[in-house]
């Protein structure tokens, strides 16, 4: 989808949305409106926009989230809408080169779904939470542990896992195979330095220490040193933190240097390692038998929701259509601070239509999700328990998910 921005002194045009009052898509108009932020009130009508990966690598992912939240919001219409009125879906592509910022600014969003980037929500994020004039943005998939503080004023909420719940629940599983200490090779930039730090505390708060932490930079061609001074740990599980491109490296040469092995250590991975399936085909099969890793819970419990992390979007949908339900009002600054409420301590519901009948009796709700149970913490914005899935790899290099899911905490 096409995506064009034209600012010439106060006026900005827009010509991208697709539109229909049904959650279908159809072109919009371009609209015109001035630079500065309007602050959204209650005009009756709740508006979302679906900000998501349409082209680009991403679009594989992005597309079936897109497809998901079209049929959530006319499953919302469908029992009335939010406020008598039909919920208005716009779609925007994430890599259209228009940032979210603008988005708000020359539309009437009350709500926002995406990004699914972690990178692209920590740079963008900031121009559409500002005080008064923020809107309700709600992530399926940006998991950023370094998201996990962002001054948000209360109107960014994810429902997928923080990565720092994700080094709880990989330490979770190291400290499960009875062992005292384990080896870990990080990736030395922020995202890795962050992930290490988290693990190193989750891991000793379940009495797994750390026998080596050896750094690695994307920069050093050579990672036969790092592997080294791992594996002089003697450690029986070596736990490798990293994106897919550099840790699927690292994997590379621990499968070299301990293919020989009289017993060959196990390998743990964190969930962005798997992504790297080009590298990971070309290991040893004897290698890959011993590497696992942990992700998320990605595949939603309906089926008519195919694609992953199609439920984590659909979930965004309806707890902003159910918070704008129990404030009584489309304006985001009400909707923010009904998110959580509608999320625990009510009448379990797991879909909208189920939840605004409870709400009609005038019962309190508690929405759980096709992801889970979706309880959003109040002062934070992010999921106060999360489901986690084990994973293998396939010869092919493609993840297959253990049938062991657990939750945390």
């Amino acid at each position: 989808m096409a995506a064009r921005l034209v600012a010439a002194g106060a006026a900005v045009a827009l010509a991208t949305a697709c539109t229909g009052d049904d959650g279908g898509a159809g072109p919009t108009t371009p609209s015109t409106t001035t630079t500065t932020v309007p602050i959204r009130v209650n005009d009756g009508v709740l508006t979302i926009g679906a900000y998501l990966p349409r082209t680009g690598p991403g679009a594989v992912l992005g597309e079936p989230m897109i497809d998901a939240i079209v049929q959530a919001v006319r499953d919302i219409n469908a029992a009335d809408g939010v406020l008598g009125e039909d919920v208005v879906l716009r779609l925007f592509d994430e890599n259209s080169g228009v940032s979210m910022g603008e988005l708000v600014l020359a539309g009437d969003l009350d709500a926002i779904v995406g990004p699914a980037s972690s990178n692209v929500a920590l740079s963008q994020l900031d121009e559409v939470v500002q005080p008064g004039t923020g809107v309700v943005t709600c992530s399926p998939t940006a998991s950023a542990l370094a998201l996990d503080d962002f001054p948000d004023n209360g109107y960014f909420f994810r429902t997928v896992a923080s990565d720092s719940f994700l080094m709880s629940a990989m330490a979770r599983r190291v400290s499960a195979t009875g062992v005292g200490s384990v080896a870990v090779a990080y990736l030395d930039d922020l995202y890795g330095r962050e992930l290490f730090e988290t693990f190193r505390a989750e891991a000793a708060t379940r009495g797994v220490g750390i026998s080596a932490d050896v750094p690695f930079s994307p920069d050093d061609e050579d990672l036969r040193p790092v592997v080294t001074e791992v594996r002089a740990s003697a450690s029986s599980i070596i736990v490798v933190l990293a994106d897919a491109d550099d840790g699927t490296r690292l994997l590379a040469e621990l499968d070299t240097l301990t293919s020989f092995d009289d017993a060959p250590p196990s390998v743990m991975v964190n969930e962005a390692v798997r992504d790297g399936r080009q590298t990971i085909e070309t290991l040893s099969e004897s290698f890959r038998s011993r590497l696992t890793g942990v992700a998320p819970r990605a595949t939603a419990q309906a089926a008519e929701f195919p694609g992953l992390f199609t439920a984590n979007a659909v979930d965004c949908v309806n707890l902003i259509a159910l918070a704008a339900v129990q404030a009584g009002s489309d304006a985001p600054r009400d909707v923010q601070g009904q998110m959580a409420a509608v999320s625990d301590g009510g009448a379990s519901c797991v879909s909208f239509a189920d939840c605004v009948v409870l709400m009609s009796q005038g019962l309190q709700v508690n929405y759980n999700g096709l992801s889970g149970p979706v309880k959003l913490s109040s002062t934070s914005g992010d999921l106060e328990t999360a489901w986690f899935e084990p994973f293998t790899f396939t010869a092919e290099g493609t993840d297959g998910v253990s049938n062991a899911p657990f939750s945390l905490p």
